[in-house]
């Protein structure tokens, strides 16, 4: 189930460069990167997505809660390619600027909830990054304590810890992030939620990555 998840991830990254070329892009110069140090020669970045103005697309089955409010619990009874979900998203940094784009891949194994980002900002290069454990459902839990009811319109405000604090990973990279490794969380802030389980909100990526040694 791990090899069909990371043949997932590499299959969902093919799609986030072609979902570039659909991208309104400018020239691929270095963005100044909005960066800060950390303790023991470390560096912190966050990377924003805005929901739902940022997603470019979508793919993967109903079953994987495309579009929905959560996808499935991991402990239900799902195939790999009846729950596979891949989303693009034009990414920002902290000022607001789009920089790059993203794809995020999700799916359940035979152990956990297994979820990855693919991060390609031009003019700087690629970061992968992947979660080993992200918590179940906790999109859907969360709403609903906050009042939310399927099939209805919510606002308020409320932020889930996707990937668990910093159990993320940095696990690869390129140009300006090669060797890097480190770790990173994945908090989304949500606002609202159309009828139709459509979020409203923020997603922040927020990594610290170390040069390689």
């Amino acid at each position: 189930m791990k090899a069909a998840f990371w043949i997932g991830v590499l299959l969902g990254f093919g799609g986030l460069l072609a979902a570039a070329h659909y991208v309104p892009w400018f020239e691929a110069e270095r963005v100044p990167a909005r960066t800060s140090v950390v303790a023991n020669g470390g560096r912190a970045e966050t990377f924003v997505i805005h929901l739902p103005a940022d997603r470019v697309d979508a793919f993967g089955s109903a079953d994987a809660g495309l579009r929905a409010v959560a996808p499935p619990d991991a402990g239900s009874d799902v195939s790999f390619g009846a729950a596979l979900l891949v989303e693009h998203f034009k990414v920002r940094d902290t000022g607001g600027k789009v920089i790059g784009i993203a794809a995020r891949h999700w799916t359940p194994t035979a152990v956990a909830t297994e979820a990855a980002w693919s991060l390609l900002i031009p003019g700087r290069g690629a970061l992968y990054l992947a979660s080993p454990g992200e918590a179940r459902a906790a999109v859907d839990t969360a709403l609903r304590a906050s009042g939310h009811v399927a099939g209805k319109a919510w606002s308020g405000d409320v932020d889930v810890a996707m990937s668990g604090g910093d159990r993320g990973n940095v696990v690869a990279g390129s140009a300006e992030f090669e060797g890097m490794t480190g770790r990173y969380s994945e908090v989304w802030n949500l606002t609202g939620v159309e009828p139709t389980g459509e979020l409203r909100g923020t997603i922040r990526i927020e990594t610290v990555t170390y040069a390689g040694t």
